[in-house]
């Protein structure tokens, strides 16, 4: 008996010494230590003056199911890139993938949307068009470090050439713009422009207009920085969130802030590769 006794106390040893070692292994899979997580000002994905929003819950998921704990700081889109690349900052939300992010991070879609052009009707010509505004002299106005759908980024470049384009700090700063006629037109988003018309007096002095082709949207990404993960648990992060849009979790976080036709629409369901 006593011999049984001792085998058991010898199993619920080695049982409870085995605990921390299986938890810390299956943290190693996503994370080696807490990580850093860059948020922004961006409509429903994350309010800075609430401080939530549908990127804050998809965190909280992520870290649930991961096992790893996540710090969250705030900073503008433009200082987020320089902070990946020096290595300083482990993720970020909401990246549009781009050759020039590939460098430095792992870029793993979880929604997409599509900009469109928010205009002035004081500003806009009746038979305004993306050739009649670029030809014209009118100034748009959009967020330092923000990339659009590709004809749409076109646009910026030929307009910021000729000293037509303002750009502001963050999504609030753009709508000031906007309001203040300091610029006649600015590139947004549905799940950001909502959030914020509702609360102004720019609602009904607005025309929108959709000028890029069907077939560009904006893909909204987790970005890794590759100094902080390896391209294995990079591919461990990306399973998280195809599990997240396979089991529904995405969509009812979406649901939360979002009309249903809407929340459907922004999951993404594309081709991926972390790599």
């Amino acid at each position: 008996m006593k011999k049984l006794f001792a085998r058991v106390a010898i199993q619920a040893f080695l049982a409870m010494a085995l605990l921390p070692a299986t938890h810390a292994a299956t943290n190693e899979a996503y994370c080696s230590k807490p990580v850093r997580v860059a948020m922004f000002e961006f409509g429903v994905l994350y309010r800075a003056d609430t401080s939530d929003g549908m990127d804050v819950r998809v965190l909280a998921e992520l870290a649930r199911r991961s096992g790893c704990t996540f710090e969250r700081v705030y900073m503008p889109r433009s200082r987020i890139w320089k902070e990946l690349q020096m290595g300083r900052l482990d993720m970020a939300t909401s990246a549009i993938p781009t050759s020039e992010r590939k460098v430095y991070g792992y870029l793993l879609p979880y929604f997409k949307t599509r900009n469109v052009v928010l205009m002035r009707r004081q500003s806009a010509p009746v038979d305004v068009n993306q050739t009649t505004f670029e030809n014209g002299k009118l100034r748009l106005g959009v967020v330092r470090g923000f990339r659009h759908e590709a004809d749409y980024d076109t646009m910026v470049a030929k307009l910021s050439a000729h000293g037509r384009v303002v750009e502001a700090v963050d999504v609030v700063d753009l709508f000031r713009l906007l309001d203040r006629k300091v610029v006649d037109a600015i590139l947004s988003q549905p799940i950001v422009y909502t959030q914020y018309l509702a609360a102004s007096r720019l609602d009904e002095d607005l025309t929108l207009h959709d000028w890029a082709p069907a077939d560009q949207f904006s893909v909204g990404a987790l970005i890794l920085a590759r100094a902080s993960f390896t391209t294995a648990q990079a591919k461990h992060w990306d399973e998280l969130l195809v599990d997240m849009q396979s089991d529904g979790t995405l969509y009812k976080i979406a649901r939360e802030f979002l009309p249903a036709k809407q929340a459907r629409e922004l999951i993404y369901t594309g081709p991926r590769s972390p790599e």
